[in-house]
């Protein structure tokens, strides 16, 4: 009886023990080493204790030394992988990614200037990348959530006081759009006819540190830190490009909600705040020269010039992630303070 006790004690401490030790989550984020995917790389060495596999192809947008200068950086807890999705996944590159419990798609050409000159690399990357990854899931990791990341561009050009919401009609107006259209599809259709935990989340105009110096909010910091005048797309002051601007700590925030939230085969939308970009160059200006720009510092371009098919507003609606319970945490006016006095200190983000 006392040898069956001490083995009886010993079981239940081992049971004990056993529930008190949790697996250690793994995540997959594709294009981690570029402007969003890095942010959202932050954001799981932050607030997990999550092991993370960056995969990235390194093209003139990824840039590794985003993920070196995160405070959190652990090399132990991230693993970097280069691959270009545009091939399958296959082989070494599938040992290296090894198990995943999550996987965050952002991987993709973002640019529609670069589109506009050449489509094909953006069909290539958004639609056929985006397929390749999602083979690999279904066929050795089809129990991996999955969130592929999306813009609001697909719906194109929004009207005053309209808002798109995730059932909108697509209607992409560059091929940027276009191939991000055709990427949500193919999410889509795995989703439905494999029936695997994938989810489609599109947002907007996102700013933050380290963004590519091509962007709107860095290549304004930059003319207005070197007194050279601000490009603003637009006719005047009263007839002005209008985005919805979202921090990219909102955006990861917004992820990761999501991640525990988020319905297979369903969409979201991470939404911001409406501004000019008027608006916008003028808070940078306060920020860095204390004042508003003056008439003679900017330089307005239309639409017409600016780019053919130029898209004079977007706009998402965010109301059905408020009723799900997220709350952004951050507000754009004070964030882009942040990120011009950031980017001053830190000037080799401002270089080509």
């Amino acid at each position: 009886m006392i040898k069956i006790r001490k083995r009886i004690t010993v079981n239940v401490i081992m049971s004990k023990m056993a529930t008190k030790i949790k697996k250690t989550k793994n995540i997959l984020v594709t294009g981690g080493a570029g402007f969003v995917g890095h942010h959202f790389v932050e954001h799981v060495l932050k607030n997990t204790d999550w092991n993370v596999r960056v995969l990235d192809s390194l093209n003139y947008a990824g840039n590794l030394n985003r993920i070196y200068e995160i405070k959190e950086f652990d090399p132990k807890r991230v693993v970097f992988v280069w691959h270009d999705l545009r091939a399958p996944i296959r082989g070494a590159t599938k040992k290296l990614i090894g198990d995943i419990d999550y996987c965050v798609h952002f991987a993709g050409e973002s640019h529609v200037d670069r589109s506009i000159e050449d489509s094909i690399p953006f069909v290539l990357t958004n639609v056929l990348g985006t397929a390749n990854l999602l083979e690999y899931i279904k066929r050795n990791q089809p129990g991996c959530k999955t969130l592929i990341f999306s813009t609001d561009e697909v719906f194109g050009t929004a009207g005053n006081e309209v808002q798109y919401n995730e059932d909108s009609p697509f209607r992409p107006s560059n091929p940027y759009a276009a191939s991000k259209a055709g990427g949500e599809m193919i999410a889509f259709s795995f989703a439905h006819t494999f029936k695997l935990p994938i989810s489609i989340v599109r947002s907007m105009n996102i700013v933050g540190t380290r963004q590519h110096p091509e962007k709107f909010v860095p290549k304004t910091i930059r003319a207005i830190f070197k007194n050279e005048k601000v490009i603003i797309h637009g006719r005047n002051k009263n007839d002005l490009s209008l985005r919805h601007w979202i921090p990219a700590k909102n955006v990861a925030a917004g992820l990761m909600f999501l991640l525990d939230k988020a319905e297979p085969g369903q969409f979201y939308s991470i939404s911001g705040e409406e501004r000019s970009v008027l608006d916008v160059a003028n808070i940078l200006s306060e920020a860095i020269k204390k004042r508003p720009l003056k008439s003679g510092e900017i330089k307005f371009v239309e639409y017409e010039t600016a780019r053919p098919g130029h898209d004079k507003r977007y706009s998402l609606s965010g109301e059905k992630m408020a009723r799900m319970g997220w709350e952004p945490p951050t507000n754009i006016d004070s964030y882009l303070r942040e990120i011009a006095t950031w980017t001053i200190k830190n000037p080799h983000w401002l270089q080509d």
